[in-house]
C-alpha cells in the first residue's frame, strides 16, 4: 500500500507557469536553446556540448528525470548556464530515478525507483556512464546519502515492519547493509550536518503528516524536530551552514526553514511551484535548486493533490536565491519529469 501511495504522490508533483524552455520537433521533446537573460543568444545542443568539453571543471547540475515512457535518466546541465540544455546524460542502469547524491569525490549515487522493479542504488564516477558500484538491500530506495567517512545511508520507504519503512546503513567500502533502523514512518529524504548528525524526513502512512528525526552518529534512536502537523508529505531536507533545517512542504508549495526544535518555521520560502519535490544547495549555499513534477496526459492526478496538470505547462526546476527567496531562473521541457537533484561542487555538511 505504501508503494502504491508513494507512486501516486510522486506522479502528481507540481506544475508552475512562466518558464523559458520548450520545443517540439517531429513529435519528440527537444530542449530549446533559450538564454536566461535577454542579452544572451541561442546556442545549439552541439555548441553547448563543445562549451562543456572546453570547460571540464565547470560546475554541474544533475537532474533525475523519469522521462515519459522511456525509463528516464540523469540529465546533466552547466550549473551557471542551464539554458543550453543537457550537456550530458546518463542512461545505463538508470530506471525511474528518485533521489540522487554527489559525494566529496564527485561520485554520483542514483536510486532506481521501486516501480522499475530494480532494488539497487548505482554509483557512477565523475564523467562516467557505467556503474562502478551497486548497493543492494533496499526494497524501494527513495534517497541516498554518502558521509565523508564513506558510510552510505539509503532511505527505504517501503521496507520494514508493517511497511513503515527503514533506513539502511552501509559501512565504508561495503555494498550490503550492516544494520537498519526505523524512524516511525516511511523515510523519503536524508541529510547530514557538520557534526555528522543524520536527519531523516519521514511521512506517516495514510495521513502523510511529516516529521524530521535527528540521529547522533551511530545511534538507532532519534529525536523528532518538527511541531506536529506542520509539514505535509516531506520529500527533501537540508541543513545550512548556520544549522537551520530546511524542509520541503507539499501543503503550501514552499520550503520551510526551522531554527529551533518544536518551533514553527522562522521563514517560509515560496518556490512558485505546486509541489516542490526535492531540492539541493550548491557549495556557496546562496542558491537552492528545486524540482517539481506533475504528470498529465495518460496519468490522472489525485483530486486531493492540488496538482493541476495541463498540457503546455511542463514540469520545472527552479533556482532560488536563498537569502531573498527570489527566483533566478526556471528550467522546463515537454514530457520532462524532474525528481531528485544534485549539484557540484556539493554543499559541505
Amino acid at each position: 500500500m505504501v508503494q502504491l501511495k508513494r507512486h501516486l504522490h510522486v506522479v502528481v508533483g507540481g506544475v508552475v507557469a512562466g518558464a523559458f524552455l520548450a520545443l517540439l520537433l517531429s513529435g519528440c521533446a527537444r530542449w530549446a536553446a533559450v538564454p536566461l537573460s535577454p542579452a544572451g543568444s541561442p546556442m545549439s545542443a552541439y555548441a553547448a556540448r563543445t562549451v562543456a568539453a572546453a570547460s571540464k571543471d565547470a560546475s554541474r547540475l544533475y537532474v533525475a528525470n523519469w522521462g515519459f515512457g522511456s525509463g528516464g535518466g540523469i540529465d546533466i546541465f552547466l550549473r551557471d548556464d542551464p539554458s543550453k540544455g543537457p550537456v550530458d546524460r546518463i542512461r545505463d542502469d538508470v530506471f525511474t530515478p528518485d533521489g540522487i547524491f554527489v559525494d566529496a569525490h564527485d561520485n554520483l549515487y542514483v536510486t532506481n525507483g521501486h516501480m522499475s522493479g530494480r532494488e539497487s542504488v548505482e554509483v557512477y564516477a565523475k564523467g562516467g556512464h557505467k556503474p562502478i558500484r551497486i548497493y543492494t538491500g533496499a526494497l524501494c530506495a527513495f534517497d541516498v546519502l554518502a558521509a565523508t567517512d564513506g558510510t552510505v545511508y539509503i532511505a527505504d520507504a517501503c521496507g520494514g515492519p508493517h511497511t513503515r519503512g527503514r533506513v539502511l546503513v552501509y559501512p565504508p567500502g561495503k555494498t550490503k547493509p550492516s544494520r537498519s533502523f526505523f524512524p516511525g514512518g516511511a523515510p523519503y529524504c536524508l541529510t547530514l550536518d557538520a557534526k555528522n548528525n543524520l536527519y531523516v524526513g519521514y511521512n506517516s502512512e495514510g495521513s502523510y503528516a511529516s516529521q524530521v528525526k535527528r540521529y547522533r552518529p551511530g545511534a538507532k534512536d532519534g529525536v523528532n524536530l518538527l511541531p506536529p502537523n506542520t509539514v505535509y508529505f516531506d520529500t527533501s531536507v537540508a541543513v545550512d551552514d548556520q544549522g537551520a533545517l530546511l524542509v520541503a512542504n507539499s501543503a503550501g508549495g514552499v520550503i520551510d526553514v526551522f531554527k529551533g526544535k518544536d518551533q514553527p518555521p522562522s521563514r517560509v520560502i515560496k518556490t512558485g511551484q505546486a509541489h516542490p519535490f526535492m531540492f539541493a544547495f550548491d557549495q556557496r549555499e546562496d542558491r537552492i535548486y528545486v524540482s517539481d513534477s506533475c504528470f498529465d496526459g495518460s496519468v490522472k492526478p489525485l483530486s486531493s493533490s492540488g496538482c493541476v496538470a495541463r498540457r503546455g505547462r511542463p514540469n520545472t526546476v527552479v533556482a532560488l536565491d536563498y537569502a531573498s527567496g527570489k527566483r533566478l531562473w526556471t528550467l522546463r521541457a515537454p514530457d520532462w519529469r524532474p525528481m531528485g537533484l544534485a549539484v557540484t561542487p556539493t554543499a559541505p555538511f
